[in-house]
Parts: C-alpha cells; structure tokens; sequence
C-alpha cells in the first residue's frame, strides 16, 4: 500500500524549511562561540584568589605572568615565574621578616 503524497508547485516551500534554516545559524553560531573560547584562551593576570590559608594572586611580568602564593599557616611568601610551559619558583621570603626590614628602611637604619 503506497501513502499518496500531495506533489509540490514549484516556488512554494516546506513549512519545515524556514525552522531547519534557524536551526542551522544556531549551531553554526555556537560552534563558532565554542570555537572562539579554545583560540583565545589566555592566562589572564592580576587576579587574587583565597581558599583556606593560602592566597594566591597573579601579576604582569612581562614575558611571562608572575605567581604569588602567601601562606598564613608558615608566614611565607613565594614567588613564581608562569610559562606557558612551566611554573618556576623565583622567591621565598619570611613574611615577618620582610616587615621588619621595611620598617628598618623607612627608619633608616
């Protein structure tokens, strides 16, 4: 048993067609939304985060981006160095002792 089919006038459309079109530009606008997120992924620098006893903060240090990581638990702070291809440790200061010496300088002693 064959279903018979209404044939179609040329120059009419499928009611169909117009929502499958929408469709179309909507995947292909995410598609390129996504695709843009994977291009520019950039560290960005000069953000501080907290959790627990550290606090973590980047900056700007040229060629490359620069790691600060302070623990209130030791009451050390250390200085690191991001690549993209490595995390390279700089610095390591005594917090308390790096106050005492700013305050000696301002003294001038």
């Amino acid at each position: 048993m064959t279903i018979p089919t209404s044939p179609q006038r040329p120059g009419t459309r499928d009611a169909a067609s117009p929502a499958l079109w929408a469709s179309a530009f909507v995947l292909i606008a995410l598609i390129l939304t996504q695709a843009g997120r994977l291009v520019g992924n950039t560290a960005r620098a000069e953000m501080v985060s907290q959790t627990g006893p550290y606090t973590v903060m980047t900056a700007d240090g040229g060629n490359n981006d620069i790691l600060i990581v302070l623990d209130a638990r030791s009451e050390r702070m250390h200085v690191y160095a991001a690549t993209q291809r490595s995390v390279d440790m700089l610095q390591s200061f005594d917090v308390p002792q790096l106050f005492s010496d700013a305050r000696q300088r301002t003294r001038g002693k």
